[in-house]
């Protein structure tokens, strides 16, 4: 018995209006509800929302203009010129758009374990690349590791899981 690799051919759709609201949603709780939450851990609404995305059309290029919207939209609205300059969101979040798609054409993204490992692997990377831009780009002090980040990403990746739980709810198959 030969074992053959069968690429996933299942995509999702999603009304328009949906994707929309969910970007728009998952930005603006982004920027102003930070100061209201009783904790300082990092969420980072917009990722998850360009990961779900990526995860479910499977494809590289939608996958990667999403992130660059999203991630411009974010760095437009959080008002810190000096210390956060337009680009660094949105240079993250294209790599990580286009790798979400990427990658889900070739590894099942629909099963909780897988999401929840990528989700943390991708909220590093994501890290990775604005924490490198920020220090070769601008010539800024920039951590790369570190135990909150490690906190960030586990509840990151398990506010994922809701998230894309109730996201599910909304595609339709193509």
């Amino acid at each position: 018995m030969a074992l053959a690799y069968e690429p996933r051919t299942e995509l999702y759709r999603f009304h328009f209006g949906v994707v929309l609201g969910t970007v728009l949603l998952a930005t603006l709780l982004q920027v102003y509800l930070p100061p209201y939450l009783p904790f300082d851990t990092p969420l980072d609404l917009p990722l998850l929302v360009v990961i779900y995305f990526g995860f479910s059309r499977r494809n590289p290029t939608t996958g990667l203009l999403l992130g660059l919207a999203v991630g411009i939209l974010q760095d437009a609205l959080i008002y810190e010129p000096i210390q956060h300059p337009i680009g660094l969101f949105g240079m993250a979040k294209t790599v990580l758009g286009f790798a979400a798609s990427s990658l889900s054409s070739r590894v099942d993204t629909d099963h909780a374990r897988a999401r929840l490992l990528l989700v943390f692997v991708f909220y590093h990377l994501h890290q990775f690349i604005y924490a490198g831009s920020q220090r070769l780009l601008l010539d800024q002090p920039a951590q790369f590791i570190s135990l909150a980040g490690l906190e960030a990403a586990l509840v990151n990746s398990l506010l994922g899981m809701v998230a894309f739980h109730f996201l599910d709810k909304f595609r339709r198959t193509l």
